[in-house]
């Protein structure tokens, strides 16, 4: 089987009865096997019964988040110096959860591969984050949707753009295409896999 035909089967089906929201994942590993971790988080999300992997961009080899400035010459609080470079990939999953519900089922799995809680732009095990929730605009304490620093990131939108080319921010209407060609982001990105 070719990579293409690899990353598009659609790894689980089910039938459903309740309304199936498209959502994006972005899913991330910079420490030990990193292809083992994201192998895992995946094996664990397609065995989940109320989620369903669709598509999977390719796997890219990304500088850690963030050795850069970033809007208005701020900086991140943590610089990532030293790390090793994460691995990336974005999934395109359909599901029955509530958004809250996806977030508690993805802490989980970061919990189960072994994640330990460590501060914000660390290196870590497994990093799953949602990026998108269909159309939807959630701002609370415990979730932003969409992830309040996708459009600052080449590797999540260069792998988003892979598996969904004319997906557009629900927030701004902008296409996310246009977003990448005028984001400020310097991080190299580079296919691995």
């Amino acid at each position: 089987m070719t990579k293409d035909r690899l990353r598009n089967y659609p790894m689980t089906q089910f039938p459903m009865t309740q309304l199936q929201i498209v959502a994006y994942l972005s899913i991330g590993s910079n420490m030990g096997d990193r292809m083992a971790y994201l192998a895992k988080a995946e094996g664990k999300l397609q065995k989940h019964p109320k989620i369903s992997i669709f598509k999977k961009s390719g796997i890219y080899e990304t500088e850690p988040w963030p050795l850069h400035e970033i809007e208005n010459g701020k900086k991140h609080p943590v610089k990532e110096e030293g790390q090793m470079w994460f691995l990336n990939q974005v999934i395109q999953i359909k599901t029955t959860l509530s958004p809250y519900d996806l977030l508690k089922v993805i802490e989980r799995i970061e919990s189960d591969i072994g994640r330990a809680k460590k501060h914000n732009w660390g290196p870590r095990e497994i990093d799953i984050d949602i990026l998108l929730y269909g159309n939807e605009a959630i701002e609370s304490s415990e979730l932003t949707i969409p992830h309040r620093h996708m459009n600052d990131r080449q590797f999540v939108l260069v792998p988003l753009l892979e598996i969904a080319p004319d997906l557009k921010d629900p927030v701004s209407g902008k296409a996310f295409k246009t977003i990448l060609k005028k984001i400020k982001d310097k991080h190299k990105v580079e296919t691995y896999f």
